[in-house]
């Protein structure tokens, strides 16, 4: 697309400078923070945090033709314009906005925090919104999708440079409402500052990305500014926060938000919340939910209780951007798979296959979600292949093994992202949580017969999956978990083709094949 011609005074408005050195007409054809994609005549800006400082990067960025550069301290380069800011980030986010003629004021744009849930109620937005004849777009860990094209980024929110141009690209599309990812690293490092949401949604809160945080209370917070930072700060008309009332942080969420909200959850004190017994199986849900002046049909085929929840929080955003009962009904009908989430792979053929999902839990509230949602649906041994990422989080992995003592039956500990970690090292401090349970380990080969709180090692997660399967009866549940959608493993610094789906779907395969000639 177009980029518009904008100058470094354009840039500026409102930011907060310490120092301009330079003529503000100098015209700019680029924003960006990471050299590698710096055009000439580019703003570099030069961001700090983690390993990497990005006014070490200063020299390259004028090699590269940067017509500005954003520092947070006074440097000495040659290039047109040298700006000092006090919050690069800030500055980053702002600038990122107004080159782009901030495109989040011409749409409806939804941000939706937490831990579990973002995913999926992205997928039944979409297709709600395309029931309702709107052109919707989508921001998240997938992928980002809009008028029929699919773009990767390597984070769920992306860099502001990036995401302002994205969201340009969605506008000039003809995308009237954006459904967007807003992860917490997002809004730690204000990623998503400058943009005009119309919505802010939370959905849960539980322990994840403490490596980064470092403790629950920070974790919460950084999801807190979306509320208190974002939407306060948004000029878009008819503002809300939509909060998931069963859960304990929701009314936290809102400390510094003063406009208007909408909440859903089981309790009928909520506006939104189902009327009598939702009905669950392997099949999906099926519920009669309530709303302020009325009430709508769910009949989705996305399985489990823990989908009641993401159906909820859809109908409360629908709701509240004034989508007609009919057209919900209709898109949750529609939403038939969400990638990674309780994602069913078929058997080749009927027979005595077991049920196998697919899902992207990697923390131990997730686990226990997605465990609690199958229990009900298990008529067999519910059997769950599971391990925990590298480089992340340590204290979660005893947390896991935990959850998934008390909502599996059997279970195979196995390598997930090792990323730079000894994966043995990585799943030898996932199995005090499995011990501590009362859990025995067997060997692989004699798990089938333990019957129940039984465990196997594999380190080798095809084989895992492999072993988990095989053992199976029709009436058993196999879940793997932890990489959900994603189609990669990272083992040190190398990023191999890996996908659980395809995994499953071989091994599913191959057993049946077997089977069929014995």
């Amino acid at each position: 697309m177009t980029r518009p011609v904008v100058t470094v005074g354009d840039l500026l408005d409102g930011i907060e400078l310490v120092c301009l050195q330079g003529d503000r007409s100098t015209p700019v054809t680029g924003i960006a923070c990471d050299t590698r994609r710096l055009g000439s005549g580019a703003v570099f800006v030069a961001l700090t945090g983690g390993s990497l400082d990005g006014h070490a990067f200063l020299s390259e960025a004028r090699q590269r033709g940067a017509a500005a550069v954003v520092t947070t301290r006074p440097v000495d380069v040659d290039v047109a314009v040298r700006i000092q800011v006090a919050d690069a980030r800030e500055a980053l986010a702002r600038m990122s906005s107004r080159f782009w003629g901030h495109p989040s004021r011409a749409m409806n744009l939804v941000g939706i925090t937490g831990t579990n849930g973002k995913t999926t109620l992205t997928y039944l937005l979409e297709h709600i919104l395309r029931a309702a004849g709107r052109e919707a777009g989508v921001i998240g860990t997938v992928d980002a999708r809009y008028a029929g094209k699919r773009e990767q980024s390597p984070h769920t929110t992306p860099q502001a440079p990036e995401l302002q141009a994205l969201l340009a690209r969605m506008h000039g599309a003809g995308v009237d409402t954006v459904c967007m990812e807003v992860s917490s690293h997002a809004l730690e490092l204000q990623r998503c500052r400058a943009c005009h949401f119309r919505l802010g949604v939370f959905t849960n809160l539980s322990r994840d990305h403490l490596d980064f945080h470092g403790d629950l209370s920070r974790y919460a917070a950084a999801k807190r500014l979306l509320f208190s930072r974002e939407l306060v700060e948004s000029e878009a008309a008819d503002k809300a926060a939509v909060l998931n009332g069963d859960d304990a942080a929701a009314d936290g969420m809102i400390d510094g938000w003063n406009g208007a909200v909408l909440r859903y959850g089981t309790s009928r004190s909520f506006e939104i919340h189902p009327r009598g017994e939702a009905d669950s199986s392997l099949r999906g849900v099926r519920a009669e939910v309530a709303f302020p002046g009325g009430s709508l049909r769910v009949a989705s085929p996305l399985p489990g209780r823990h989908n009641l929840e993401n159906l909820l929080a859809a109908v409360a955003v629908s709701r509240a951007l004034a989508i007609d009962p009919e057209a919900i009904e209709s898109g949750l009908q529609a939403c038939r798979r969400v990638p990674g989430r309780l994602e069913r792979v078929e058997a080749p053929a009927a027979g005595e296959a077991p049920a196998v999902f697919v899902d992207y839990a990697h923390t131990d509230h997730a686990l226990r979600n997605v465990l609690a949602a199958l229990r009900p649906l298990t008529l067999g041994h519910l059997i769950a292949v599971f391990g925990c990422g590298g480089d992340r989080d340590r204290g979660k992995r005893p947390l896991m093994g935990a959850a998934v003592a008390r909502g599996a039956d059997l279970a195979i500990v196995t390598s997930d992202n090792p990323r730079s970690e000894d994966p043995l090292s990585i799943v030898d401090s996932i199995l005090p949580g499995l011990d501590g349970e009362g859990w025995q380990r067997v060997e692989p080969d004699r798990l089938a017969a333990a019957g129940r709180a039984a465990y196997s090692v594999l380190m080798d997660r095809r084989e895992a999956i492999r072993c988990a399967i095989a053992m199976a009866g029709a009436d058993d549940v196999v879940l793997v978990a932890g990489k959900g959608h994603e189609d990669y493993q990272i083992v040190g610094s190398e990023r191999r083709h890996f996908d659980d789906r395809e995994e499953v779907r071989r091994a599913l395969e191959a057993e049946w094949s077997e089977r069929g000639q014995r």
